[in-house]
């Protein structure tokens, strides 16, 4: 029986890999004159957390640049940089995902339900307050808990561990994570969890590795999860 469900947040409870991308890109564009396209940002670096990152879009530009040299005190600040930008965008709309408003209270009502993403507390905090859902999840785990984020599973080994303290004798395995990129499922696979994987973000190929694949929220419900996976 499935006992809890651990959300990805980015492309699963909001469209916010557009922003992210934006964000991104102001910095590296500032800091390293270094620019790509959404399809890049989609295919090389999408499921990344903000350290992780920068540092992928630095090395992988790096025969490109004069200056190429990303020290922990320039990635602190890009970080940090990268948030303000991020908030200035999300406060110029930020779309849900199709079907999330209503299912998200229906999963609670039925159950815990946490949040396991490589995004920071921050930019988290912020989509959920444009979203009126601040005091919706049980349990919030972000890039800022962990030292290494997805695909590593501590991510989620650390959302089951927090939903183990509210339910006894919580398995990985009586949990669901809902996840749009191949990082975040192998994440989830990991650390033992049953994968639902979503097509908000990237192809179904690319989520081969989820235990079922469905397109968005629209129409699901909790019992067709526990058809599923229980």
């Amino acid at each position: 029986m499935i006992r809890a469900i651990v959300f990805d947040f980015d492309g699963i409870i909001a469209d916010t890999e557009p922003l992210h991308y934006e964000a991104f890109l102001r910095i590296v564009k500032r800091n390293f004159d270094i620019s790509f396209s959404y399809d890049d940002y989609l295919r090389d670096y999408v499921g990344f957390d903000d350290r992780d990152g920068f540092r992928a879009m630095v090395e992988s530009n790096a025969s490109k640049q004069t200056t190429t040299t990303l020290d922990t005190p320039m990635l602190v600040s890009m970080i940090a940089d990268k948030a303000r930008e991020f908030e200035a965008i999300v406060a110029e709309g930020v779309t849900p995902i199709a079907g999330v408003l209503d299912f998200v209270p229906q999963a609670k009502a039925a159950m815990p339900i946490a949040i396991a993403s490589g995004a920071c507390r921050a930019d988290i905090d912020v989509i959920l307050q444009a979203l009126n859902q601040t005091d919706t999840f049980t349990d919030i785990v972000s890039a800022d808990d962990v030292a290494r984020s997805k695909p590593d599973p501590e991510t989620y080994r650390q959302a089951v561990a927090l939903l183990a303290k509210r339910l006894p004798d919580l398995q990985p395995s009586h949990c669901v994570a809902i996840e749009d990129t191949a990082g975040g499922i192998e994440s989830a696979r990991a650390a033992g969890l049953h994968v639902l994987g979503m097509t908000t973000t990237t192809q179904a190929i690319a989520l081969h590795r989820a235990h079922r694949v469905i397109q968005n929220f629209e129409g699901l419900t909790v019992e067709q999860l526990q058809q599923w996976f229980g």
